[in-house]
């Protein structure tokens, strides 16, 4: 018996190589959320933390798109809305509806944030909207105590949807 198993292992590990290289990585199957802070680029990839969900409580809907890569930095998309969140874009914020934008940048561990209120410079264009994912864009002026005002632009994301 094992003496059989040994030449039907050649053909078992063929087998196995074609059926692999046959199921090719899709790239809309990899997920990520980029951007460009002060001009350096910034990515997010670590497949298992990159999740957006959506919920609400009574009249305010609220969606969260966030990632990070390791403990040291994260980024956060939080959008509040008086109705479904759908496709489309929110930005801003005022009374119950805006968005924020959250990053902590790795090389200082700084938290910087769009905040809230009436001067709101961020923007999350929700692009498409699926019961698996959702992908978008986003931009906007990120501040921090002490630090100099950081602008995001170039935003992307596609992430795995939780709900």
């Amino acid at each position: 018996m094992k003496l059989r198993f040994f030449y039907l292992l050649p053909v078992i590990l063929f087998l196995a190589v074609i059926l692999l290289s046959s199921c090719g990585k899709d790239e809309e199957s990899v997920y990520y959320i980029r951007f460009t802070a002060n001009g350096e680029p910034v990515e997010f990839n670590n497949q298992l933390i990159l999740i957006a969900g959506f919920g609400h409580s009574g009249d305010i809907y609220t969606g969260t798109i966030g990632g990070a890569n390791d403990v040291s930095s994260n980024v956060g998309l939080q959008i509040h809305n008086n109705a479904p969140i759908t496709e489309g874009t929110y930005s801003g914020y005022g009374g119950a509806a805006g968005v924020i934008i959250s990053y902590t940048e790795k090389s200082s561990g700084v938290l910087f944030s769009s905040g809230g209120g009436p001067n709101v410079d961020a923007t999350v264009v929700i692009t498409e909207m699926t019961a698996t994912s959702v992908k978008g864009t986003f931009h906007g002026k990120l501040l921090a105590a002490g630090q100099p005002d950081m602008t995001v632009t170039n935003g992307s994301f596609f992430v795995r949807r939780s709900n």
